[in-house]
């Protein structure tokens, strides 16, 4: 946690004695009654608040880590291809084109066993060509026990792993992601309810108040200003307005990240 916490039950309550006459012990009642909620309402506020912002950092921070994963996911799939490449090219130069010949046949084939309504991204038509060229050299291991094509072959191979690495990191990401988005939804939910709690405290404290007999006589309106304060909800040290702004922005966050959910490779 890299926030404060701001404290709960710090109010002060008001211990001097009133008339009972005038009522004011009946509004000394209703203020110190309803002041330790409202304080405590708007201490929630600032944590839940606070914890947001510290929480929608994290997911910020997730998402570019995933996003970055996918770049090097995407570099190792060049690189794989580059190699799928040579070794076709060093296929098709050892066999004198034959390779080439026979990879025409078996494509041809593998056609006529696919729903032509079937698609495939460039990603698995490299992979039907390597598993082509790894069925070739079963066939003709003369050329795989060749120094050219056992090292092509190893890089492969190697690539291959990296491949997966880079898949099973990116996937671990994407899921922590994902968790972090579907939290931050329930804590914005949270966050809104305590909004919600700290008007009502106020809208029901103020209206006691305001209605007990005490406010409504005259020994109030000729009240010292200090005295008026110990029987008002204090709010001066409260700053909900640039908490509910916070929490706004936060939430225009939130839209953004969740707008681009990632999605988990199959691999």
């Amino acid at each position: 946690m890299g926030y404060k916490q701001a404290p709960f039950n710090t109010t002060k309550l008001i211990r001097s004695k009133g008339n009972p006459l005038t009522g004011s012990n009946d509004a000394i009642f209703l203020r110190n009654k309803y002041q330790p909620e409202l304080d405590n309402a708007h201490a929630s506020i600032v944590n839940q608040v606070h914890y947001l912002e510290e929480k929608t950092s994290e997911v910020k921070e997730v998402y570019h880590k995933a996003k970055g994963l996918k770049k090097n996911i995407d570099a190792h799939l060049a690189e794989r291809n580059d190699l799928y490449e040579t070794l076709g090219n060093l296929l098709n130069k050892e066999t004198n084109h034959e390779f080439d010949m026979w990879r025409t046949t078996q494509e041809n084939r593998k056609v006529t066993q696919v729903n032509i309504k079937q698609r495939f991204s460039d990603s698995d038509v490299d992979e039907m060509k390597f598993d082509l060229m790894l069925e070739y050299l079963k066939q003709y291991p003369t050329y795989a026990s060749k120094s050219s094509f056992k090292d092509i072959l190893d890089k492969i191979k190697e690539k291959e792993r990296e491949v997966r690495k880079a898949q099973e990191n990116y996937n671990t990401m994407v899921s922590d992601y994902n968790y972090r988005i579907s939290v931050l939804d329930k804590e914005i939910l949270k966050a809104e309810d305590k909004f919600s709690a700290y008007d009502n405290i106020m809208k029901n404290g103020t209206e006691k108040l305001v209605n007990c007999r005490y406010h409504k006589g005259i020994f109030y309106k000729l009240a010292s200003e200090s005295r008026k304060a110990e029987v008002n909800l204090d709010t001066l040290q409260h700053r909900t307005e640039q908490f509910r702004n916070t929490l706004n922005l936060l939430k225009g966050q939130y839209e953004q990240y969740k707008g681009d959910m990632l999605v988990e490779m199959s691999y």
